[in-house]
């Protein structure tokens, strides 16, 4: 699968170091040391040799189309699913090696913004090591937060959430927890995406807060250090995100003290339905949208005239629109001045701060 191939199998078929390394940017994607992935089939005679271990066709189209014809450039997904193929087919863990932080996300299909690339990071119980391929930390990881997926053991997917705060950040953190739990409530991400479509259940909030607490609390309680933080950022996830975004702007809520929002609330005209917004402050009726780019290319000019329509009603309503784009929310000082700058009423619902005793 994905045309994984080692050096041992192209020097075997009389391919030599010099063609490996000139095939590197072309048709060979190099994973880690000896291991590559065939992602383009390539024209180049000097390469046929490789090319004949082509496999699998799909992967070679994939990739295809996640990269611009002109550019060259590779869509985030693509360069995702790379890390996440060189995660799988590293070929030197060890008995006690456990996959984890950003290596074991990639593995669980959470939405990282700018993640390191290029290395498997690893967990061991005594041993540490780094390399051009690989950081290995001595660290245990306790059997209970371990899963394993064919040949690899890693992390399980809250644990890993909660490894990503000390790792990339709160804000990082923050949002793969938000990933694990509406995964957890609705079962998967295609039944968050049918929740969504069709409406959530009236117990969502509810199964939410069982689940953290069966589910989040023994793990928290199982780190080594950083639950007090960790607590912190698990006090304010919920399952309504529906995208990275969304989760990104929550986070800011939190950081802002700004209180009194509700997400995925439905708008009423009278006795007849509206919509559904992301984000709405009920008290100063100010409603946020966040970064719904991807939706309209996904759906077309039909979406986009029928959410004008609806945006000049909310605006006949009374309400007040606030739009933040990705690159507003993933800033939280452009995010609170966008957010203030526009509906700057919304001062009157921050919380008071908070003081520790600690100087």
């Amino acid at each position: 699968m994905y045309n994984v191939v080692r050096t041992s199998e192209l020097r075997a078929r009389g391919v030599q170091s010099r063609c490996i390394r000139d095939a590197i940017g072309c048709c060979l994607l190099a994973l880690t040391q000896g291991m590559y992935s065939i992602v383009v089939r390539c024209s180049n005679p000097r390469h046929s040799a490789i090319a004949e271990f082509v496999t699998d066709e799909a992967w070679i189209k994939r990739v295809a189309e996640l990269t611009d014809q002109q550019s060259g450039l590779l869509r985030f997904e693509l360069l995702d699913m790379f890390e996440k193929l060189r995660v799988a087919s590293y070929p030197h863990y060890g008995v006690d090696d456990v996959i984890w932080r950003v290596s074991a996300g990639f593995i669980h299909d959470f939405q990282l913004f700018r993640p390191p690339r290029g290395k498997v990071f690893i967990a061991h119980p005594t041993r540490r090591h780094s390399s051009a391929d690989v950081v290995r930390t001595s660290k245990s990881i306790p059997e209970a937060d371990v899963v394993r997926i064919g040949k690899m053991s890693l992390t399980s997917p809250i644990r890993t959430a909660f490894d990503l705060i000390g790792q990339l950040g709160e804000p990082e953190g923050f949002a793969a927890l938000e990933t694990c739990l509406r995964r957890s409530v609705f079962g998967s991400d295609a039944g968050a995406d049918e929740a969504a479509r069709f409406g959530y259940p009236p117990d969502t909030q509810a199964l939410a807060e069982r689940r953290i607490a069966e589910d989040f609390m023994p793990v928290l309680l199982r780190l080594s250090k950083g639950q007090s933080r960790a607590q912190r950022l698990l006090s304010a996830v919920g399952p309504l995100s529906e995208s990275y975004a969304e989760s990104r702007f929550k986070y800011n809520l939190a950081q802002l003290r700004l209180t009194g929002f509700r997400q995925q609330t439905r708008i009423w005209d009278g006795r007849a339905f509206l919509t559904r917004v992301d984000f709405l402050h009920r008290e100063s009726r100010t409603i946020v949208l966040v970064d719904g780019f991807s939706k309209y290319a996904d759906n077309g000019v039909r979406l986009v005239r029928k959410e004008v329509r609806q945006y000049n009603r909310l605006l006949e309503l009374g309400y007040r629109i606030v739009r933040l784009n990705f690159n507003e929310v993933i800033n939280l000082e452009e995010c609170a001045t966008k957010l203030f700058g526009q509906a700057p009423h919304l001062r009157a619902f921050i919380a008071p701060r908070q003081r520790s005793g600690v100087r």
